[in-house]
């Protein structure tokens, strides 16, 4: 597994950001396009090239792939099938990942303040506890949403419904989480991928 993260988006200026728009392939351009702010248009297009940078130092790969959509719109490499990947972005971060197996990633800014009905919807009584009981509640429920996140992006479930059980429900013996809290960056990543 190898995978990149860009945390740098306060030192970037909009001609910088612009730069990195214009870089992309036509298809992957348009799409950033699509967003109507900069900051939404330089994170789509700084995911794709992180992706492409992966490519070039893990297997020697330089072109501008092209996605295909498998169930729950999980994007695969059309040129590549054999490569998996999955990249995420929040305004704090943008982190991308390769592997020979399923692999899924997020990465969430750390919330200032909670609100209890989102995670009274999103997190069982024990997860709940965990995060009212922490010294640092933001940081706990990062932690938790990402790991569900990046699971569901792994599976290509998507998010769903009845998430608030996921963790518990899901066998784990083939399945792993890197979880960090890059607390000084105002940031927590998961990476969840098969063993």
């Amino acid at each position: 597994m190898r995978f990149r993260i860009f945390d740098g988006m306060e030192a970037m200026s909009e001609e910088q950001m612009e730069t990195e728009i214009s870089m992309l392939a036509g298809w992957r351009k348009e799409k950033a396009l699509r967003y109507k702010f900069l900051i939404d248009r330089f994170l789509c297009a700084k995911a794709y090239l992180l992706l492409k940078q992966l490519l070039m130092e893990e297997y020697g790969i330089d072109c501008d792939p092209s996605f295909g959509y498998v169930a729950n719109h999980k994007p695969v490499l059309l040129e590549y099938p054999e490569i998996q990947f999955n990249f995420s972005h929040c305004r704090k971060g943008i982190l991308c990942v390769l592997d020979s197996r399923a692999v899924g990633c997020d990465i969430e800014e750390i919330p200032s303040r909670l609100d209890p009905e989102l995670y009274r919807y999103c997190f069982n009584d024990m997860e709940t506890e965990r995060i009212l009981s922490s010294e640092e509640p933001g940081v706990e429920f990062a932690k938790l949403w990402t790991m569900k996140e990046a699971l569901l992006k792994m599976t290509g479930e998507g998010l769903r419904d009845d998430i608030k059980n996921l963790l518990q429900e899901t066998d784990r013996e083939d399945i792993g989480f890197q979880t960090v809290p890059a607390t000084e960056k105002g940031y927590v990543y998961t990476i969840c991928r098969r063993l």
